[in-house]
């Protein structure tokens, strides 16, 4: 897409913490980018709504979330550009697209789908919000419900591998629970830490260029601290430069979330993705 297909623009400024240990931006820190703009939007019928009493209490959930670096870029201190927009309306969830430009060309792109809800679950999306919905719909649009994982990867057994990861304080949110960027985060430790066993003894100076340059997360139940989680992996396919992870988020055997994620190979061999390789 184009910067002008979308109807709302901000700019953000990259930050060092920004950087990955190669010195481009790193796809958790495209995570926080992208949820500056989406937090700014304003839903001007909606918030007259809310603030005039006439919706009910309610919460609002990430259900989840897809970021792609384009392009290998970073600089500290440079401004990007972000368009936002809304891809698809559902019942009681929308879904934000995005996309990352700098001097007009794309390098990342982004989705996010939120839910309303109160204590009984999901609830049915008001006219007013549907109607500021409608004035940010991107070109593409749909009403379409976005695909859920298949089952088997809520089930423990279904990963040969694992890494454990422990929830630390700054991990947390206003909301008392471990924020989803962090969790974003872990499962770069836990894919950094499976690459660190196929790689033997000198991976630690060449992990930078295994990390995820794609995920696409399911968020499923909350994440709380202090806590130790159990992160399984599994590899469901590679080729000549790309591997392609499966990842589950475990509480002593509840699922979480879900994660897919694509990373490069690099000098990883065929021999020892193929014994990690999982195969239904």
């Amino acid at each position: 897409m184009a910067e002008d297909d979308f109807p709302d623009h901000q700019q953000v400024v990259q930050r060092f913490g920004d950087l990955a240990p190669d010195g481009t931006t790193s796809t958790v820190a495209l995570s926080r980018l992208f949820e500056h703009p989406r937090v700014g939007l304003r839903f001007s019928r909606f918030h007259k709504l809310t603030a005039d009493g006439g919706f009910k209490p309610y919460r609002i959930l990430l259900v989840g979330q897809r970021v792609e670096r384009q392009t290998a870029f970073g600089k500290v201190g440079a401004t990007v550009r972000i368009g936002t927009g809304i891809r698809a309306i559902g019942r009681s969830s929308y879904t934000y697209g995005q996309g990352m430009f700098v001097d007009g060309h794309l390098v990342a792109t982004a989705e996010a789908t939120i839910v309303l809800a109160d204590k009984s679950g999901p609830i049915t999306l008001p006219d007013e919000l549907l109607a500021d919905l409608e004035e940010l719909q991107l070109p593409e649009t749909s009403t379409a419900v976005a695909s859920k994982p298949d089952p088997r990867r809520r089930e423990r057994q279904y990963y040969p591998a694992s890494a454990t990861v422990h929830s630390r304080v700054g991990d947390v949110d206003l909301n008392q629970h471990v924020n989803y960027i962090a969790q974003l985060s872990w499962y770069d430790e836990a894919i950094a830490s499976y690459a660190h066993r196929l790689l033997g003894g000198d991976a630690a100076r060449k992990l930078p260029r295994y990390l995820p340059w794609r995920y696409r997360v399911t968020y499923l139940g909350e994440v709380l601290h202090p806590r130790s989680y159990d992160i399984g992996i599994a590899v469901s396919g590679h080729d000549e430069h790309t591997v392609h992870y499966e990842l589950g988020l475990f509480d002593d055997g509840q699922c979480l979330g879900t994660a897919d994620a694509a990373a490069p190979r690099g000098k990883l061999s065929a021999t020892a993705l193929t014994d990690g390789e999982f195969t239904s």
